[in-house]
């Protein structure tokens, strides 16, 4: 991936477990627009390491689409070991899950800017910043400022439904039109919205990425592939 990355052209990511050989060779045989391997919940603990070495085999030619790698977030307390494999030339840009401190995000944006330099890549690597608990939100603003490297925010409501104890579509009414005004209010496009359930019908995809384009979202995180081409045509 040789041209800058732009998230705003970017209708539809697909998740890839990384510590999937057989997932990971065929992750750009589909329609998403980008491709986002995943060290964090998709890959185990004990996987971790083989999903470093795959992605870090990627990342080390050109990919035929951007890739994105989800790290681990910086509690998880190995930073160093997910930044050390993943910083390449064919890396477009870092997700951070779990994200409530801007401070934390300055940290991830200078050890990834280090090894960026140290390695010759001229290109910027930014960040996607994922927001997942209610602080979260709150500082969704301050987030989206936290550094230029940050150049997407999204919401991941897995989490953030138990930390707010609601299931609702109105429940998360409120945290989904904060993250839509952080991202808009400083400048970037609209956010991602949260991935949908795999096994999920297409009407139950139709309905749900409708009612996030109609609250300000552009793009959104997939499971399975099937769920692609519906995505693209509604975001398109």
């Amino acid at each position: 991936m040789t041209t800058p990355f732009d998230p705003a052209a970017v209708r539809s990511y697909l998740y890839v477990p990384a510590a999937d050989p057989d997932r990971v060779a065929a992750a750009f045989d589909n329609d998403a627009d980008a491709v986002v391997f995943d060290l964090e919940d998709l890959t185990p603990p004990d996987q971790k390491p083989l999903g470093r070495k795959l992605v870090g085999e990627v990342v080390a030619g050109t990919p035929p689409k951007p890739v994105l790698v989800r790290i681990n977030s910086l509690r998880a307390g190995v930073l160093a070991e997910d930044l050390d494999a993943i910083v390449g030339p064919g890396l477009a840009a870092v997700r951070v899950p779990k994200s409530e401190n801007p401070d934390d995000i300055r940290t991830i944006a200078r050890e990834l800017d280090r090894r960026r330099a140290e390695r010759g890549i001229v290109k910027v690597i930014g960040l996607q910043v994922m927001v997942e608990t209610a602080a979260g939100v709150l500082a969704g603003p301050q987030l989206a400022r936290a550094t230029h490297l940050v150049e997407s925010i999204g919401l991941g409501e897995g989490d953030l439904k138990r930390d707010l104890a609601t299931t609702t579509d109105e429940g998360l009414f409120a945290s989904r039109a904060q993250i839509v005004l952080a991202a808009r209010a400083t400048g970037l496009p609209g956010p991602v919205q949260v991935t949908f359930p795999p096994g999920g019908t297409l009407e139950e995809l139709r309905a749900s990425t409708e009612l996030g384009r109609s609250l300000g979202y552009a793009s959104r995180t997939l499971l399975n592939p099937d769920h692609i081409p519906l995505v693209n045509e509604i975001y398109g």
